[in-house]
């Protein structure tokens, strides 16, 4: 079984705009799952106000850049709601990293080679490898080919991390490895579009809401608690081993937590499977 995983960043940004909290995030499932969310997440954009380009950044403002009115908080929502409830519905699983820019800049920065001196790099490793865990543990067959959003010059270092991931890990879980992630524009790949309002959620909660002790809103609760998958967060002392023992093998270590389909379920997914490859 091929699947595919899209994932979007957040909170990578510069100065105000980037936040302490950077996060890598999003959704696996099928090519036909895909294909089915990806023309009724148009349907849904389609809709006046129109959002073709959807984005939660800019989905989130009111005004467009004139300060004129775009719609209002409850068309806002309510838009917002439509899509979260499509991607549950439509995506098989989820996958998150995320890591304190404060501790990052405190304990890796500066410490690591250049090339691998990047929040980028852990979340990334962190979200091929733990998935590739998760399948392993969820006795899911097949593997899985990641689809990036567009990181510009980034992208030219992933093949190198790549490599360099495949060469790390147990064989268990190299075998659910896919092809070489590709980066691409979430207008010619719709499925990033899930990836950045799944990944901007968990970074203005962490980030904006938390701090001041406010719950995680709706959004949130559904697509956690009801997508099945896997969540990582790479804590300081993960990052002090992860230097600590850099160039003598890579060390790098998560707080992981593993929301896991019932066995009856993957099963029945494993039997199909096997039905139509023979």
């Amino acid at each position: 079984m091929l699947f595919n995983g899209f994932v979007d960043d957040s909170g990578s940004g510069e100065g105000k705009d980037r936040g302490n909290v950077f996060v890598l995030a999003g959704f696996v499932a099928s090519a036909k799952e895909w294909g089915a969310f990806s023309t009724k997440w148009q349907k849904i954009c389609d809709r006046e106000p129109r959002t073709p380009d959807f984005k939660m950044k800019t989905a989130n403002r009111l005004l467009n850049k004139d300060g004129s009115v775009f719609w209002t908080e409850k068309q806002r929502d309510r838009r917002i709601k439509q899509l979260v409830k499509i991607t549950k519905r439509k995506t098989r699983y989820r996958v998150e990293s995320l890591l304190a820019w404060p501790n990052y800049e405190k304990v890796v920065k500066g410490r690591v080679p250049p090339e691998f001196d990047s929040p980028y790099f852990l979340c990334f490793y962190n979200v091929i490898v733990s998935f590739a865990a998760f399948m392993e543990r969820a006795g899911i067959q097949g593997t899985v080919d990641w689809v990036f959003d567009d990181q510009g010059r980034l992208g030219i270092e992933t093949k190198k991390w790549y490599d360099f991931i495949s060469a790390s890990i147990p064989s268990p879980l190299r075998s659910r490895l896919g092809s070489t992630p590709v980066f691409k524009h979430d207008k010619s790949a719709v499925p990033l579009k899930a990836a950045d309002l799944y990944a901007w959620q968990i970074r203005r909660h962490l980030d904006k809401e938390e701090p001041r002790g406010i719950e995680h809103n709706d959004y949130l609760d559904v697509l956690v608690a009801q997508v099945y998958g896997v969540s990582n967060i790479i804590e300081g002392k993960h990052l002090e081993e992860f230097v600590r023992n850099f160039g003598h093998g890579l060390m790098l270590k998560s707080r992981t937590s593993y929301f896991m389909p019932p066995k009856s379920r993957v099963l029945r997914f494993i039997n199909y499977a096997r039905k139509k490859i023979c």
